[in-house]
C-alpha cells in the first residue's frame, strides 16, 4: 500500500496546525487512558475445548520491495528500525500468529529461513519433515506470536513449509502465476491458498482457482483511491479526506487509533464474491487483509506514532483460529484451512464471550464444518460483549444476523440484538454471522468528530460458514 503522495498532501497543512480543536483544545482527563496494545487472545473465552488464537493474515515485512517507505533494504540489508516496528507491534498487539505474505520481489530470491526474520530470543519450529515451519518469536514479556513465510501476489499462499521448488526465476514466476499450475506448486509447498484482494477479482476465476480462504475485507481496498472507484464504487478520495480530521495533533484533538472509524465500510465487492463461491458449492473460509507495509503515511499524529504505524494498524482487525492449542502452529494453519475461524475488527473493543455453532441431537458442528439437514440443527449464535469496558463510557449498540447461501443466492434468516441469536439449519447451503456495531462507547474518544463515527453501524464479527449438505 503506497499512497504516500496523496495523504501527505492533505494531512501535512492539518498536521502542522495548530490553535483550538473546536471543543476546548485539551484532552478529557476524566476518560479511561486509550489502550495501544490488546489484551490476550485468552480473554475471548473457550468453547468446547477451543480457545481463540489471535493472528495477522496478510503482513509485509523488510522483504517486500515495497515496504519501509519503498526503502526496506537500504544498502542491501534490511531496515532494522522497521523491522523492529513490526516485531514490537506483534508483541504489543499479543499475536498469535502472524502470516507473512512478502512480494516476490524479494522474498522470491531469500533463503527461506532470513524470511521468518528471526533475531536474538527467536526459536525455528520444525515441521513433520524436519525443517522450519515457524519462528515463535520472542517479545520483552516472554513467548511471542508464531511466524510463517508466505507471499502476497495474485495469489496468496500462506503458511509455506518451504520455497517453491526452482530456480529463483522459475519460483518468481509460479510466486506471480494466477492459475491452476501455480496453485498446485504453492500447495506442493505446503502452502493454504488464500486470494487477497478479492474486490478486483471475478467469482469464475476464484472459482478456477479453488482457494482455502479469500480476504472479504481489505484496508488497502477501503483507502485506496483507485481501488475505491474501480472496484467498490465509491468517492475515490472519500477516505483520506474523512481521515485527515485524525491527523489534528492538537492535545484535545480524536484518538489517532480510531482514525478507521472515519472509512470502515463493509467491502461489498469481497462479500458478494464470497457468497457467489458459496452458491457454487465451494467450502471458503473468509479473512480481513491487514496489507501492513508501514509506507503510506509517514507523518506523526498525537500519539507520537506514524498514521501508518506497524502497531496502530494491527491493533485495528485479527483472524481469530479456533483450535485446541493456540501455540500450535500446526493447529492454527489447519483451522484456517479448513474455515474454522472469524475476523474481528478489535478496534471496537475485543469480544468475550462470542459463540456460533450448529446444534443437533448427534452433536455439535464448529464453523467450517458440515451437517445434514437431516440432523435437524439449529446454528446458535451468542452475541459477545467487550473485554474491560469502563462502565462510565456510553454503552454501544451491537446486533447480529444470520446468512443463508443456496444456489438462489443470499439470504438473512434471522437478524437481532442478542444476547442470543438462532436458526433452524432446515435448507441446504452455507450459513455464516456478521455482528455489527455501533461503537457509542469510543465516542467520547472522537472528540468533535463522535456524533458522526460513533453512532454509525460499523461491521465487528464475520464468521466463516457452517455447511447443511442434503
Amino acid at each position: 500500500m503506497r499512497l504516500t503522495g496523496w495523504i501527505l498532501s492533505v494531512t501535512l497543512p492539518l498536521a502542522a496546525c495548530g490553535g483550538d480543536d473546536g471543543d476546548g483544545g485539551t484532552p478529557d482527563a476524566s476518560l479511561p487512558a486509550w489502550r495501544r496494545d490488546l489484551p490476550p487472545s485468552s480473554v475471548m473465552g473457550t468453547a468446547r475445548g477451543l480457545e481463540a488464537a489471535r493472528g495477522i493474515i496478510h503482513l509485509h515485512s523488510p522483504y517486500s520491495h515495497d515496504a519501509c517507505d519503498g526503502d526496506p533494504r537500504p544498502g542491501g540489508t534490511v531496515d532494522e528500525d522497521c523491522l523492529a516496528d513490526l516485531r514490537a507491534a506483534l508483541c504489543d498487539t499479543r499475536q498469535d500468529y502472524a502470516a507473512l505474505t512478502d512480494h516476490d520481489d524479494s522474498m522470491a530470491g531469500e533463503s527461506f529461513e532470513d524470511l521468518f526474520v528471526r533475531r536474538g530470543g527467536d526459536t525455528l519450529v520444525n515441521g513433520a519433515g524436519g525443517t522450519p515451519i515457524a519462528n515463535r518469536m520472542m517479545c520483552p514479556d516472554g513467548p511471542g506470536p508464531l511466524v510463517t513465510v508466505g507471499g502476497e501476489n495474485p495469489i496468496m499462499p500462506i503458511m509455506l513449509d518451504r520455497h517453491i521448488t526452482g530456480t529463483v526465476e522459475e519460483r518468481r514466476a509460479l510466486y506471480n502465476g494466477n492459475d491452476a499450475a501455480a496453485v498446485a506448486a504453492m500447495r506442493d509447498a505446503g502452502a493454504t491458498i488464500w486470494i487477497p484482494h478479492t474486490e478486483g477479482r471475478t467469482t469464475a476465476e476464484l472459482a478456477t482457482l479453488a482457494p482455502d480462504g479469500i480476504e472479504v475485507y481489505q484496508l488497502h481496498a477501503n483507502i485506496d483511491p483507485d481501488i475505491r472507484a474501480e472496484d467498490l464504487g465509491l468517492p475515490a478520495s472519500g477516505a483520506i479526506q474523512a481521515v485527515v480530521e485524525f491527523a489534528d495533533t492538537n492535545p484535545g484533538g480524536p484518538e489517532p487509533d480510531l482514525a478507521i472509524l472515519s472509512f470502515l465500510l463493509p467491502n461489498a465487492p469481497a462479500l458478494a464474491r464470497w457468497d457467489e463461491l458459496l452458491a457454487l458449492g465451494h467450502k471458503v473460509a473468509g479473512s480481513g487483509g491487514t496489507d501492513a507495509h508501514q509506507n503510506a503515511l509517514p507523518i506523526t499524529l498525537k500519539d507520537g506514532e506514524r498514521g501508518d504505524s506497524y502497531r496502530r494498524m494491527l491493533r485495528w482487525f485479527s483472524n481469530v483460529a479456533l483450535v485446541a492449542d493456540r501455540t500450535d502452529i500446526t493447529q492454527i494453519e489447519a483451522a484456517l484451512r479448513g474455515g474454522r475461524m472469524f475476523v474481528v475488527f478489535e478496534v471496537m473493543g475485543t469480544p468475550v464471550g462470542f459463540d456460533a455453532r450448529a446444534v443437533a441431537a448427534s452433536g455439535i458442528t464448529e464453523l467450517g464444518g458440515e451437517v445434514a439437514v437431516s440432523a435437524g440443527a439449529i446454528l446458535e449464535v451468542a452475541l459477545p460483549t467487550i473485554h474491560e469496558l469502563p462502565a462510565e463510557l456510553p454503552a454501544p449498540e451491537t446486533a447480529a444476523r444470520i446468512i443463508r447461501v443456496t444456489a438462489s443466492g443470499a439470504s438473512v434468516v434471522a437478524s437481532g440484538a442478542g444476547p442470543t441469536l438462532s436458526a433452524p439449519l432446515d435448507t441446504a447451503g452455507a450459513y455464516r454471522v456478521e455482528v455489527s456495531i455501533r461503537p457509542r462507547h469510543w465516542g467520547p474518544y472522537l472528540r468533535q468528530l463522535g456524533p458522526a463515527h460513533a453512532e454509525m453501524e460499523h461491521p465487528w464479527i464475520y464468521t466463516s460458514p457452517i455447511y447443511v449438505v442434503p
